[in-house]
Order: C-alpha cells, then sequence, then structure tokens
C-alpha cells in the first residue's frame, strides 16, 4: 500500500523548535488527477503542537475507504494541509447555526407544516434533520475550540508523493502571534 503506516505532523516555530500549539486543524488531499482528488476529514493537534496519524485513521477518515483499489495505486499525490483561518470561522459558524436552528424543534415542525408537508413527511424530515443535526455537531466539537483562526500561518501545505509505506513526518511553521 502507497500510504504510510504512520504520519507525525508537528507544529514548529520559525527557528525550528517544537511548538506546542494544541487545537490546530490539519487535512490532506490525495490527488488521482489535477483536478480530481479524495479528501479526509480534520485531524486536531495536542498540547505538544504534534498530530500522530495511523494509515487506519487516514483511510477511515478519508474518501479513500470508498476506494476498491488503492493497492492498486502506483503512487499518490498528497497534499497536507492547514486549514485557513476564514475556513475555519465558517465552518465553527454554519455547525453551531444549524445546531441552533435544529434545537427547536417546535418551531421547525411548524416551519415545515408552513412549507406544506405532511404530517407523515414531517416525521420523516424533522428525523432526517436530527439526523445531520447529530453529524453537525461532530464538526462543531472538532472546530468549536480550534485555534486556526488565532495563529499565523506560514507554511500553510505541505506537497508530497507517497511511493510506499514510509513513515513521514510534516512540519509546519506556525506561530502564536495571534493567541491571547
Amino acid at each position: 500500500m502507497k500510504i504510510p503506516k504512520e504520519i507525525a505532523i508537528q507544529i514548529t516555530d520559525i527557528l525550528g523548535n517544537n511548538n506546542p500549539i494544541e487545537n490546530i486543524l490539519f487535512g490532506f488531499k490525495f490527488f488521482e488527477s489535477e483536478d480530481a482528488y479524495y479528501t479526509t476529514s480534520y485531524f486536531k493537534t495536542d498540547n505538544s503542537g504534534s498530530i500522530i496519524i495511523t494509515q487506519n485513521d487516514l483511510i477511515n477518515k478519508s474518501e479513500l475507504k470508498w476506494e476498491n483499489d488503492i493497492e492498486s495505486f502506483q503512487s499518490i499525490k498528497t497534499e497536507v494541509f492547514v486549514l485557513d483561518a476564514n475556513s475555519t470561522k465558517s465552518v465553527r459558524g454554519r455547525s453551531e447555526n444549524y445546531i441552533n436552528i435544529t434545537a427547536n424543534t417546535e418551531a421547525m415542525e411548524k416551519h415545515l407544516k408552513q412549507s406544506g408537508f405532511s404530517d407523515e413527511n414531517i416525521t420523516a424530515a424533522t428525523k432526517a434533520i436530527n439526523n445531520s443535526a447529530t453529524d453537525q455537531m461532530e464538526i462543531y466539537n472538532l472546530f468549536k475550540d480550534s485555534k486556526n483562526d488565532m495563529v499565523e500561518i506560514l507554511t500553510e501545505k505541505i506537497d508530497d508523493i507517497w511511493k510506499d509505506n514510509t513513515n513521514k513526518i510534516y512540519k509546519f511553521i506556525i506561530t502564536k502571534n495571534q493567541i491571547t
């Protein structure tokens, strides 16, 4: 398999020293072609400013879990990236808004009724909305304490080509300048 058995991401300062910033979100893109790629869920640094990601974690938290022929990939062009401040704020806000909107079941059902839903369809719609709210809560919990919007990101992404399952270490320069 062309996916590393283990990937370590470490935040460093501009001098190359480990920088213990927790709750920084990182993601991966795996390119099939210039315009087609797979993505992952985000991974968050611990209090030492690092993340250890196993091969299984990477597959299970990505679109690769649905890929039948990962073994046949000759190599995998990869982009490891830090989520930018605007995206962090946007996802956090959208998730929180969705949760708040769906928390008032009575108002939601009233709105569905006013929109022409039958009682039977309201039950199904409410169930689907609640399932989505559960997913949004997971996203919100990941993003609520992320600090991507409070740091200066000097290394935004690292491109690599994986040719085997050798362990990888990626170092990103991120400073605490904006954390209060």
